[in-house]
């Protein structure tokens, strides 16, 4: 009778720690999500030298490429690229002189879009 009562315990306390544990996660988690979203910066160029859906797609694709680097758009007509990057991995400077690198004058609109 003793070992009956026994297993229901040791079952209840092993499911305690297994919630608690996923709690802690989540925890971190929710951590380093706050952490990360302090790190993203957004910001707006204004680029010089568009001239056609091509060239538009050519800086498109020298973004994507850059390490850090988690949204962007370039738009053709307008000629204006948003770019939302963690600023520990890659910063304004090294984005903007990746256009130029392409053959196109830049100029920072906003901070934040």
């Amino acid at each position: 009778m003793r070992s009956l009562i026994l297993v229901p315990i040791i079952a209840l306390s092993l499911c305690s720690y297994n919630v608690q544990a996923q709690s802690n996660e989540t925890v971190k988690q929710e951590v380093n999500a706050d952490s990360n979203s302090q790190n993203i910066k957004t910001i707006k160029f204004k680029i010089t030298g568009i001239t056609c859906a091509g060239c538009s797609n050519g800086i498109y694709k020298a973004i994507k490429a850059v390490d850090g680097v988690t949204e962007h758009s370039v738009e053709y007509p307008g000629d204006i690229a948003v770019i939302r990057f963690d600023k520990t991995k890659t910063s304004m400077e090294t984005l903007k002189a990746v256009i130029e690198k392409k053959g196109y004058k830049v100029e920072l609109l906003k901070d934040k879009v």
